[in-house]
Formats: C-alpha cells, sequence, structure tokens
C-alpha cells in the first residue's frame, strides 16, 4: 500500500469512530509519540539529596538534573507516581531547594522523579542551577 493509501484509509476508519473513540485514539498516539522523548535536556550533577515519603526518609545522590527533574541513584523501593519530598542544595550550599516531586520511573539503578514546581521561586532556583552547570561544563 503506498502512503497516500495508507493515510486515506487511516481516515476513513477515523471517520467511523465516534468521538470518545477518537479522543482515545489521539491520547494513545500523542503518548506512543512522546515516549522516549525527554522535554528537557539532562545536566549531570552528583549531589547528595534528602527526600522522603508519606513514611520513610531517605539520603541518596542525585546523578542528573534537569528543568523537569532529577534521577536518584538509589536501590530502595520505590512505585511509579509516588510523591516524595525533596531537598538538594544549590553547589554554592548557601541554599536548598526544596520540591515536591513524582517518581516519573523506577530502573534497578534508582528513580526518575519529575518536579511539582508549586512557585516561582523553584522555577527560578533550578533555572540558575541549570545555568551554573551549562556553564562550567564549557
Amino acid at each position: 500500500m503506498n502512503e497516500s493509501r495508507t493515510t486515506a484509509s487511516l481516515f476513513e476508519l477515523i471517520k467511523k469512530m465516534s468521538e470518545k473513540e477518537q479522543q482515545a485514539l489521539l491520547k494513545d498516539l500523542g503518548e506512543r509519540l512522546s515516549k522516549g522523548r525527554r522535554r528537557h535536556k539532562r545536566e549531570p550533577f552528583f549531589m547528595v539529596a534528602d527526600y522522603s515519603t508519606e513514611d520513610h526518609v531517605y539520603r541518596d545522590y542525585i546523578q542528573n538534573v534537569s528543568a523537569g527533574g532529577v534521577f536518584i541513584e538509589t536501590n530502595m523501593p520505590f512505585t511509579s507516581g509516588q510523591e516524595v519530598s525533596l531537598a538538594f542544595p544549590l553547589p554554592n550550599y548557601q541554599k536548598y531547594i526544596k520540591i515536591i516531586g513524582k517518581v516519573a520511573r523506577v530502573t534497578p539503578q534508582g528513580i526518575g522523579v519529575v518536579f511539582k514546581m508549586v512557585n516561582q521561586e523553584q522555577e527560578t532556583m533550578v533555572k540558575s542551577l541549570l545555568e551554573w552547570l551549562t556553564s562550567t561544563t564549557r
């Protein structure tokens, strides 16, 4: 089947779907296309982090950071979707970033945590950290 016939066939099938089915398909296709793609560039950042869940407190090391979150090396059991409170120092140790996150992925090496930015100060601190990291690696 050539490309134009494939596209025409797809459109015909989609037209026969209900609005709800079309919305579900759109969501599924969006997820498929974004899978494996990162929204934000990661920067290496080896720093101690204190973080906690509802019932435990942990101390491990951040391996990298992006505008969207961090990867923490840990062998502790976590589940995707679990909320964590996270605190780690900026490189000059003058201030700590305190932020809530959600475990986005779990690997044998650790957890990927997505930040839940709740105020402008957090966004500014993360942005300045990334600018500092970028300037020191050049």
